[in-house]
């Protein structure tokens, strides 16, 4: 039995929100799969910045929070998680990516981390970015913020499969086909253990996402983004 994970194209409080009451809607159901999907285009754009730039009271770490639970919930659950991605992940997207136990790719998708270009931090995703990626790949991601396409990101272990978009689906049920004989106690027992390997993982996401909450506050990054999200809305 599979669900499906409507994915957000931006994350903001209501649309974090909402993927936890998915997640934890398929989980009481039992759930062997989750399969996560974008909209065309678009997997996950990452952080919604009109919600920053119109924060009344500036105070991120709630939702950060909340995200970052979700993000270890799919690390370490019983189920198995699948992320579908037809477009971009970028960003806070690409803790979705990371966070799955297996990612189907589109050819023409992209990957990024274009947190450094606005001088921000992947705060609240980096123990999932370790979930796939060295921490050598991490820093490059982000120190040049440019577009990894598939075949790239495949090298770097983003990606298991890469297809076209005609075979997107029969993919899909030929991985759950091959895996669907592993019991969700043996799923649930290697993933936590696994998550738990690098015993630093919550602290590297409190640390993260405390250095990414103050970076927000910051006057010129606060404008930066402002600015960005006016242009965008115009």
């Amino acid at each position: 039995m599979h669900f499906k994970i409507d994915v957000p194209k931006l994350l903001n409080p209501e649309s974090i929100a909402l993927l936890h009451k998915q997640v934890n809607g398929a989980e009481q159901e039992n759930a062997q799969f989750l399969v996560l999907t974008g909209s065309a285009n678009i997997f996950c754009a990452g952080l919604d910045l009109h919600w920053v730039a119109e924060n009344p009271d500036r105070n991120y770490l709630p939702a950060m929070k909340q995200y970052h639970a979700l993000l270890k919930k799919l690390q370490t659950g019983k189920f198995i998680s699948i992320a579908m991605i037809n477009g971009e992940a970028s960003g806070g997207g690409m803790g979705l990516v990371c966070a799955c136990d297996y990612v189907i790719a589109e050819v023409q998708s992209t990957f990024s981390l274009p947190e450094g270009l606005l001088g921000l931090i992947p705060g609240m995703i980096l123990p999932s970015l370790l979930n796939r990626l060295k921490l050598s790949d991490i820093k490059k991601m982000i120190f040049t913020g440019k577009k990894y396409n598939t075949a790239q990101s495949l090298a770097l272990g983003i990606c298991d499969e890469v297809v076209d978009e005609k075979v997107f689906e029969e993919t899909l049920y030929m991985a759950i086909n091959n895996m669907k004989l592993c019991k969700r106690d043996s799923v649930g027992a290697i993933k936590e253990l696994l998550y738990y390997t690098h015993l630093s993982k919550d602290e590297y996401a409190e640390l993260g996402m405390k250095i990414l909450s103050e970076k927000l506050n910051e006057a010129e990054i606060a404008e930066r983004l402002q600015n960005i999200a006016a242009f965008m809305k115009a």
